[in-house]
């Protein structure tokens, strides 16, 4: 086999261990066989948006413009105001209401679920409020909202903390009562007091489920942006959204979906990272 072919092959093989007795599709790829399957598929998406969009195509440029009418669209964003608010204005309105309301759920989900999930008292008579409070989705406390907060930052904020607290109480809730007895026996032998034993065995134990629950309620609380931004916002990318539809602006829609979209994978990535971070044995665990 000739040099560059070799080197061709190691560049897009399979992750380093991997099973080559498994087929194509199962396989677990390398980073640069990712990017390239990445890359691919974008590509395709790409291709049948403006196969599909073309003149005479499929669908009507009024439903979904063309890509460039699309990059159009971001270039007017990012060159100029929209709706009084400059695109890096919008965002920071956007980032303010969602880390508003997600770091308040943590404040208080974080701890509620880790006293669900270790004393059995505080779950017998927090579960069963919480079972009834949560199947209730974000939209429907929106008039509450209202009625208790107005309608400025803090209804919206108050939204996505309601998106955001129950992945944050069930995962934590679930990361302490699934602890391994043997642990915690062996940490009372010791002579560790109950304290300890939750804040020095449980807890360090728990953090990659802990940090796995921080994640999910972000992006809960990022799905939930639009939603919370339809109370009377004034700058935000959901009230972009919102008010594109209105206008039948679908290029501008398309382009607030998109950092939506962006952003939300940046933060699930920062928080992959975080995890690698504070719990590194979890992540040496998953790949071993």
């Amino acid at each position: 086999m000739a040099p560059a072919t070799r080197s061709a092959l190691r560049f897009f093989g399979p992750a380093e261990g991997a099973d080559e007795t498994l087929p194509f599709w199962r396989r677990e790829p390398g980073r640069r066989q990712w990017l390239l399957i990445a890359c691919a598929s974008l590509g395709a998406m790409f291709g049948l948006w403006w196969f599909a969009t073309r003149e005479g195509g499929w669908v009507p440029q009024l439903f979904l413009p063309p890509p460039r009418e699309v990059w159009d669209a971001f270039v007017r964003l990012w060159s100029r105001p929209y709706l009084g608010s400059s695109l890096g204005e919008h965002v920071g309105a956007s980032l303010r209401i969602v880390a508003g309301g997600w770091l308040l759920a943590g404040a208080i989900g974080l701890p509620l679920g880790i006293a669900m999930g270790w004393w059995k008292r505080v779950r017998w008579i927090a579960f069963p409020v919480f079972q009834l409070l949560r199947p209730v989705p974000p939209l429907a406390w929106i008039p509450l909202a209202i009625l208790w907060l107005g309608i400025g930052d803090s209804a919206r904020i108050f939204v996505v903390f309601i998106a955001a607290i129950v992945p944050w109480v069930l995962n934590s809730m679930q990361a302490v009562y699934s602890i391994d007895n043997l642990l915690v026996r062996a940490a009372t032998t010791l002579g560790a007091s109950d304290m300890q034993v939750l804040t020095r065995v449980v807890c360090r134990t728990a953090l990659p489920t802990l940090v796995a629950g921080a994640r999910i309620a972000l992006g809960n609380a990022w799905t939930t942006l639009v939603a919370a931004e339809l109370l009377a916002a004034s700058a935000g990318l959901g009230y972009i959204a919102v008010n594109a539809s209105r206008t039948l602006e679908v290029g501008i829609l398309l382009v607030a979906m998109a950092i939506i979209g962006v952003l939300g994978a940046l933060f699930s990535i920062g928080m992959q990272l975080l995890t690698r971070w504070v719990a590194p044995w979890a992540a040496a665990g998953a790949q071993s």
